[in-house]
């Protein structure tokens, strides 16, 4: 995702937050500190904003936080100097690794990431998380073939065959992230993610695709 595109986003999920002088601050302290840092990092960013410019309505931190990532996964996948093409449904890249049984490294390591997590939660905080990505697919403008393979996989943890670009995958996984924020609130939210991130990382015999990646 290209630099401008994101601070763009950035601009626009604050703007319901801050304008004039305290917004162009607010887009300097990410353009320093949290441009190159993953998403789940907004937490910080947003507390950061509110302490500076007292945002001290009832939940104001995860209201802004939830509204910084909302932006960022409406931003479209292409980049706007990549040339039109007309094919709806273009050959994806070949990629360097070859046929494997576990498929696509980038889609084993996120439905990794996603069903260690839930496997992490209770029983009805996985099914709202799993709900929330099903809600939510369309978000991600897939072609059906994907999008029937991740509907199979969250309502039967059926294998994904079908190759999706990271792009998506990360988007995926910024929804778990507010769908977590949402049930378990911030902080307990980033303690699940990261304790599962560490895990995968740990325990994982399959290094050809990092989950850092994907955030």
């Amino acid at each position: 995702m290209e630099f401008e595109q994101r601070k763009k986003a950035i601009e626009y999920g604050l703007q319901p937050f801050l304008s004039g002088e305290s917004l162009t601050l607010a887009l300097q302290i990410w353009e320093d500190r949290y441009a190159e840092t993953p998403a789940f990092a907004l937490q910080q960013f947003a507390r950061e904003l509110c302490d500076s410019f007292t945002l001290t309505m009832p939940r104001a931190r995860v209201l802004l936080q939830q509204s910084l990532i909302r932006a960022l996964n409406d931003l479209p996948t292409v980049s706007p100097t990549a040339s039109p093409s007309p094919n709806p449904n273009p050959t994806p890249q070949v990629r360097p690794e070859p046929p494997s049984s576990t498929g696509d490294p980038a889609v084993h390591t996120f439905t990794l990431l996603v069903d260690t997590l839930t496997d992490r939660l209770s029983k009805t905080d996985g099914q709202f998380l799993r709900q929330y990505l099903l809600n939510h697919l369309s978000t991600l403008h897939q072609p059906e073939p994907a999008q029937q393979a991740l509907r199979a996989w969250l309502n039967r943890r059926e294998s994904i065959t079908v190759s999706i670009p990271a792009t998506a995958l990360t988007q995926l996984i910024n929804l778990a992230y507010i769908a977590l924020c949402e049930r378990l609130g911030p902080t307990q939210a980033d303690q699940a993610l990261h304790n599962t991130i560490t895990r995968i990382e740990t325990t994982n015999a399959d290094r050809r695709y990092s989950v850092r990646r994907l955030l």
